[in-house]
């Protein structure tokens, strides 16, 4: 019986028709990910650890874990998320809560954002990102038809949701919980939810995010300090990340300063290997060089939307509501990154994805295309669509 499980849910991938370009980018920003943590890591992995590469060392392992995870996906078919979303939604969740326990959790800078099982560390409010996505893409096709006209059908994702948010925010990560909740309204409104519908939750959202902003002090100060970093009470405080962000991106100018010549990252700028690994490219690898980054990732975005469309001609819903999600998360991600680390939006800790140092970050990017690139394969495997063209209109 578990064998025939096993063969039901597993299927080896037709690789003439894998969608190379896709791939060709994913394993791209993958391996440039790895050269700028090589270079935006050294000073502080030398002063952390006494070894300049170490975090290089990680990440590159992080990578083979994430190369195999995403080989392995590759082979699972749809049928099997959309048959087992909420259950994996529901141990989403339970990861979630675990982080908040004594001996479980992991403590790091008074934030509990981390589950610590023997020598490994994961992260589950980057977990929550897929398992989220998946879930949201099989209720939406179960509810297809009930998410236009039904508001309860819409709100029970809603709350859902709500409750997943207000978990991350409670480790606490605006950021990430902003991401997810953006994420999923996305979806739903792809999924066809009423305009006033999806405005009226907005609403509550961009009141919940001012509330949450206003009510904490560091929170608040962030948005001071945005509005002037360059003033003498912020440029060493609330705006100093900010500050030494932009000096990076300046020193940088069209064609940078040289791989490995940057000099804000040795010891100036705070989180140079994660949130603002950014402002390193630039001042490295030139401004040029930054284009080229985030056209490739908004490439890869638009790259799952046309994967996503495929799959809605072909009427493989699941597919097309997920690729859809992923384009979302990752454009979404993308932007906040770039805009905090120009000075576009207030400072906010959230990676850049694919780039930044970060293990289960990474794994979770690699899952979401493997995913993607399932879609594919399911579509060009599925029945041609016939076109009959009308000989009379009427």
């Amino acid at each position: 019986m578990n064998i025939n499980l096993f063969k039901d849910y597993l299927s080896l991938p037709d690789f003439k028709k894998i969608d190379y370009v896709f791939l060709s980018l994913f394993i791209f920003l993958c391996l440039f990910g790895l050269i700028s943590i090589a270079t935006a890591s050294i000073q502080f992995s030398d002063s952390l650890t006494g070894e300049p590469l170490d975090f290089f060392y990680k990440q590159f392992l992080h990578l083979v874990v994430g190369f195999t995870l995403f080989a392995f996906l590759l082979t699972i078919p749809l049928a099997f998320w959309e048959s087992f979303d909420l259950v994996l939604f529901v141990l989403g969740i339970f990861l979630l809560i675990l982080v908040f326990l004594p001996g479980i959790g992991l403590e790091v800078k008074g934030a509990y954002r981390w589950l610590r099982i023997g020598p490994i560390g994961l992260q589950p409010s980057e977990i929550i990102k897929f398992l989220t996505l998946i879930y949201i893409s099989g209720y939406s096709v179960r509810r297809l038809k009930d998410l236009r006209p039904h508001w309860f059908a819409f709100l029970k994702p809603a709350i859902l949701v709500v409750l997943v948010s207000a978990l991350i925010l409670r480790q606490p990560d605006l950021g990430t919980s902003a991401v997810i909740f953006a994420t999923v309204l996305g979806m739903l409104f792809v999924a066809g939810v009423q305009l006033k519908q999806f405005l009226f939750v907005i609403a509550l959202g961009i009141i919940g995010i001012f509330a949450l902003i206003f009510f904490e002090p560091y929170r608040w100060d962030r948005i001071m300090a945005y509005q002037d970093p360059w003033s003498s009470e912020n440029v060493f405080h609330g705006g100093y990340q900010l500050t030494q962000s932009l000096m990076a991106i300046g020193r940088g100018d069209w064609f940078g300063v040289g791989l490995g010549e940057g000099l804000m990252k040795l010891g100036y700028l705070p989180d140079a290997h994660t949130d603002f690994i950014f402002a390193v490219i630039v001042e490295e690898m030139g401004l040029l060089t930054a284009i080229v980054i985030i056209a490739t990732l908004f490439f890869l975005c638009f790259r799952c939307i046309n994967i996503g469309n495929k799959a809605f001609l072909r009427s493989l819903h699941f597919g097309y509501f997920f690729c859809y999600g992923v384009a979302i998360l990752i454009g979404l991600q993308t932007f906040i990154n770039v805009g905090v680390a120009t000075g576009l939006l207030p400072t906010k800790g959230l990676t850049l994805p694919f780039i930044s140092y970060g293990g289960t970050n990474l794994i979770i990017m690699c899952s979401l295309s493997a995913l993607v690139l399932r879609v594919d394969l399911e579509v060009k495997s599925s029945q041609p669509i016939v076109n009959i063209r009308r000989r009379v209109s009427f």
